[in-house]
């Protein structure tokens, strides 16, 4: 098989990237460490916007804010094992602490993180928004896109 062969459009690759996203409860957020290696974490999106933006909860505490403080570059790696697929997104993360944004995420389950609900003062938002993304098929075939 040739590479074009084994290649996605860009719009096969974010189409796919979607539907894989849209299907997977726990994804895994890459930061850059204060000791210079990344440092990765499981995280769940709580609402995402195609793979445009996803939204996630974190306390003010997490060593997360720290590492997006002085370096927001990020990126994020979803795994299906029944699709036998992944995606991968990179891009930067904005914390959000205003009410709208706390609103947006705010589910039930937050409630035993964060007592005080969408006023707790430990609550914060990370906006991660894509800039680009790489999709990889169980068959081989992948595409890079961008946002």
């Amino acid at each position: 098989m040739s590479d074009n062969e084994s290649a996605l459009s860009q719009k096969e690759a974010r189409t796919k990237a979607e539907k894989l996203l849209s299907g997977t409860k726990t994804v895994f957020l890459a930061t850059n460490g204060s000791h210079g290696h990344p440092n990765v974490r499981a995280m769940m999106p709580l609402v995402y916007e195609g793979v445009e933006t996803l939204w996630f909860s974190t306390s003010l505490e997490s060593s997360k804010i720290i590492e997006l403080v002085k370096d927001n570059k990020a990126a994020v790696f979803g795994y299906s094992q029944r699709a036998k697929a992944e995606f991968r997104l990179w891009g930067e993360i904005a914390i959000l602490d205003d009410l709208v944004s706390r609103k947006r995420i705010w589910t039930d389950e937050l409630k035993e993180q964060f007592p005080e609900g969408v006023n707790d003062p430990d609550l914060r938002v990370l906006r991660f928004n894509v800039v680009s993304g790489l999709f990889t098929g169980k068959d081989g075939k992948n595409g890079i896109f961008t946002i």
